[in-house]
């Protein structure tokens, strides 16, 4: 394999040829390989989008490929580990016209190859494109390499470096001197007519400051001269009517510090860690330091300027040090850079660059936004940032004005769930942050606004949870997430903790809208209950921590705080049901039997509450408790008296009830109704809800379970989609399903990675019912891959299990042990004093025998 093979063509093509220059059927590599003809199938035909890394391994050693080409095989699916290759620029061009100026770096860009390959199809299409981004984030060295990259044996290349020009007047005499003409001695219109198209292409550099100057000449030369192409980096746009604006984005950074493999994967910790090679040569990534590098790039933002100077650093401090003096990144990160732009030598140029061409009203509002947190919305900046020079009607066009000119950036992702939102990268931040605090009282007013504005915005969502848009409000609320975490911040400096626990107490429901900020309303909901002298407020802010360790998956911590919160507040009372909903429920995660116990009288107390919508909310957690501990009818009776609950107003139909409801109806046989309550699922579940895992994966499970197992395969691939963007409550049920579909289809190598990866979620989590769940397909799973002694014991552990222990097995997993267990006998020693203890014992052993 080259190196284009595995960076420019499809997997689905590559694998073609491979197999075919083995001189392989697809029969013969799926024998190879020890996958299913099918399989292959549907990778040569690109039906798979991301193939697992697993399959795409056992091609490889299929089709024989070498260490490197293995490498690039799994680069090629998209599934690499391996540190991202740099993007290679052509040879150097024949002296003389062919390029005139600054050549590219040749290994100056890294995770760049979809903006190379995007810019050199708009090279061929459009006459003038236009580069922006702010400044630092690489906009001169892309298009020096897409215009290398775009560039033939006749075209001319001609850079213009803008940023000695100081008056756009000036604009054409530099464009002169870079092709080469003595002063004065000719006219544009010498150098331009004449070029057929595609011969000259004019790249005009850091244009930001001679915008007009350049626009002009721009638009005369795509206007007048066809055979000119202009590519042009800028912070802010030309605004020519036939310019295509291209916005350069800071390289990814890992979005965790565990991973090594996405660690090594991430462009930004990639280009860092070339750039640390040229003055440490020993220095290489490693599983020992990956995580204090991923934090240093996740802190530069990824931004290319910050992390080059960051890595000259590295000759002479530890990356732990450097990572620990980034509070004052502008000190650290002043140089020792002696080329490019004078005003990019330094990170505190290239900003100061930018903020000091603002508009004095533009410049405030930057200032002032830097409180708010990142991402923030356009209601958050009017409530907290204006009043002189910035008028509230103003807003719109000064956002406007700084996304135009880099220093903010607009956050397309979730657009359509929470609103136009923007974003200030770190860097940016604290030089505007730096700015406000270096005009007096500023920066306290504006932190006591955002506690203003938070306390007034969360009273506004009293009743929200009975409103026919509730989501709406909550998910508008969760937008601002950032300015929360600053005000309470603020209100905790203060010592003000009734005030903190009135903003966590009406933001409560938002932060369950967004499991990656969960974890910051557990900290501040203890942090408040620890500090507020009211206890029943205290136990009201322990139930919101226990239900936001629930969502985050720590179980145990769930059934801390709810049992400390339900000794706080009365029973009787709507947040002493919501406590005790969910220690019921997290107890039934853990096989307690006290929280079956305790589910008559709740359910009783619910209903004599007198809030319909409280005691349906109720009866819902206690049969979803009930299910789990296989009480099916009892479960139904339940969930059917949350259903009937619909017809009352401020009750809203739920996702999870109806899956639930479906799940009942499964396990008892009935899959045509369960198929009735998983369409319901569907139908009321946002169609731009993030977290589809849960409605698809239970829509799979009743196509499984009527025979439609390619529209099973279907619906898990939508939901294994999800799963790689998050963590999910109902990742487990995909996985386990997939490992039915994989050993169904004989592919029982892909069965064990499938059943692995769900008892290790589900055992790391604490999540025990539903190991029970899992445990009989690893014991199918076991038989299929031959190792039928470790099979049998599992098996005969379980039937004593069946036997002896509460709450039995659902009778889905039932089936499937009952089909594997034909040689097992049961096993001695049951039953056991500790449940829970007893199944984590085997699911243990069970990892232990599919490694």
């Amino acid at each position: 394999m080259s190196d284009t093979d595995g960076r420019g063509r499809s997997f689905a093509d590559l694998l073609l040829d491979l197999r075919v220059q083995a001189g392989l059927s697809q029969e013969e590599l799926a024998e190879r390989a020890g996958l299913s003809v099918r399989t292959i199938r549907e990778l040569e035909a690109g039906r798979v989008a991301r193939p697992r890394k697993d399959s795409v391994r056992l091609l490889s050693a299929g089709l024989g490929l070498g260490a490197k080409d293995a490498e690039r095989f799994l680069a090629a699916a998209g599934r690499g580990s391996a540190p991202r290759a740099v993007v290679s620029v052509a040879d150097p061009a024949p002296t003389g016209l062919r390029w005139r100026g600054t050549r590219p770096i040749p290994d100056g860009l890294v995770g760049r190859e979809d903006e190379l390959l995007e810019l050199e199809t708009l090279l061929k299409q459009n006459r003038l494109v236009t580069l922006v981004g702010p400044g630092g984030v690489g906009k001169t060295e892309l298009a020096l390499a897409a215009a290398d990259r775009f560039s033939g044996a006749d075209t001319t290349v001609v850079v213009v470096d803008l940023t000695t020009v100081q008056r756009d007047a000036a604009v054409t005499s530099a464009i002169l001197d870079a092709f080469g003409t003595a002063p004065g001695t000719s006219d544009l219109d010498d150098v331009l007519s004449g070029r057929q198209p595609g011969d000259l292409v004019i790249v005009e550099d850091n244009a930001e400051h001679v915008l007009d100057g350049v626009a002009t000449v721009a638009n005369r030369m795509v206007r007048s001269f066809p055979g000119v192409g202009v590519l042009v980096t800028s912070r802010i746009p030309l605004g020519l009517p036939d310019e295509v604006v291209r916005r350069v984005q800071v390289l990814g950074v890992p979005s965790n510090d565990e991973d090594f493999a996405e660690i090594a994967a991430s462009p930004a910790v990639e280009m860092f860690s070339r750039r640390v090679a040229r003055v440490r040569p020993d220095f290489r990534l490693t599983p020992a330091n990956a995580r204090t590098v991923a934090r240093l790039c996740r802190r530069l933002d990824g931004l290319p300027l910050a992390l080059e100077l960051a890595a000259a650093r590295a000759g002479s401090l530890s990356v732990e040090t450097i990572l620990a003096a980034l509070d004052d990144r502008f000190r650290l990160l002043s140089g020792p850079r002696r080329f490019g732009a004078p005003h990019q030598r330094t990170l505190a140029d290239t900003i100061a660059w930018s903020v000091d061409a603002l508009s004095d009203a533009a410049r405030q509002l930057l200032y002032r936004a830097s409180v708010l947190g990142s991402p923030f919305t356009l209601d958050a900046v009017v409530g907290v940032c204006t009043g002189f020079p910035i008028d509230a009607a103003d807003v719109p066009m000064l956002l406007a004005e700084l996304v135009d000119k880099s220093l903010l950036q607009p956050v397309h992702e979730f657009e359509q769930l929470y609103g136009a939102r923007y974003k200030m990268l770190e860097t940016i931040r604290e030089h505007a942050y730096a700015g406000l605090s270096s005009q007096g009282d500023d920066l306290t007013e504006f932190q006591d606004r955002a506690v203003e504005w938070c306390t007034t915005y969360v009273a506004g969502l009293e009743g929200a949870w009975s409103s026919p848009d509730r989501d709406r409000r909550y998910r508008a609320a969760n937008a601002n997430s950032a300015l929360f975490e600053v005000a309470l911040e603020r209100a905790a400096a203060l010592g003000q903790w009734d005030v903190a626990a009135r903003i966590v107490l009406g933001f409560r429901i938002a932060w369950q809208y967004q499991a990656s900020v969960a974890e910051s309303g557990i900290r501040w909901a203890t942090v408040c209950a620890d500090n507020v002298t009211d206890k029943e407020v205290g136990g009201m802010l322990r139930a919101i921590a226990g239900r936001l360790s629930n969502l985050t998956g720590d179980v145990h911590e769930a059934r801390r705080h709810y049992g400390e919160a339900r000794q706080l507040i009365p029973g009787e009372t709507e947040m002493g049901l919501v406590a005790r909903g969910g220690w019921v429920s997290s107890g039934s995660h853990l096989l307690d039997t006290q929280s079956l116990a305790e589910i008559p009288a709740l359910v009783e107390d619910a209903r004599k509450h007198g809030d319909v919508q409280r005691s349906a909310t109720v009866q819902a957690i206690c049969g979803l408790a009930l299910l789990r501990w296989g009480r099916l009818p009892e479960a139904k009776e339940l969930l059917l008296a949350w259903e009937a609950a619909l017809v009352n107003p401020g009750v809203y139909p739920d996702e999870i009830a109806y899956m639930a409801l479906s799940r009942v109806e499964l396990e008892l046989g009935n899959v045509t109704e369960a198929r009735r309550w998983a369409e319901l699922a569907r139908s009321v579940q946002a169609s731009d809800d993030p977290e589809r895992t849960k409605v698809a994966g239970c829509l799979a499970m009743v196509e499984f379970h009527d025979g439609r197992y390619d529209e099973a395969r279907r619906l898990l691939d939508q939901a294994d989609a999800d799963i790689r963007g998050h963590r999910g409550y109902f990742d487990y049920l995909v996985m386990l399903y997939r490992s039915r579909l994989a050993r169904a289809a004989g592919e029982a190598e892909q069965a064990r990675l499938c059943i692995r990866d769900a008892v290790s979620r589900l055992l790391a989590e604490g999540r025990v019912v539903y190991l029970l769940q899992v445990l009989p397909e690893a014991v199918a799973v076991l038989h299929a891959l031959g190792r039928n002694e470790a099979g049998d014991a599992l098996c005969g552990q379980l039937l004593a299990w069946q036997r002896t222990m509460d709450p039995p097995m659902l009778p889905t997993a039932w089936a499937v042990l009952q089909e594997s267990c034909e040689r097992a006998t049961q096993a001695s020693g049951w039953p056991k004093p500790d449940p829970a203890a007893a199944v984590q014992e085997l699911a243990a052993d069970v990892l232990a025998s599919l490694s």
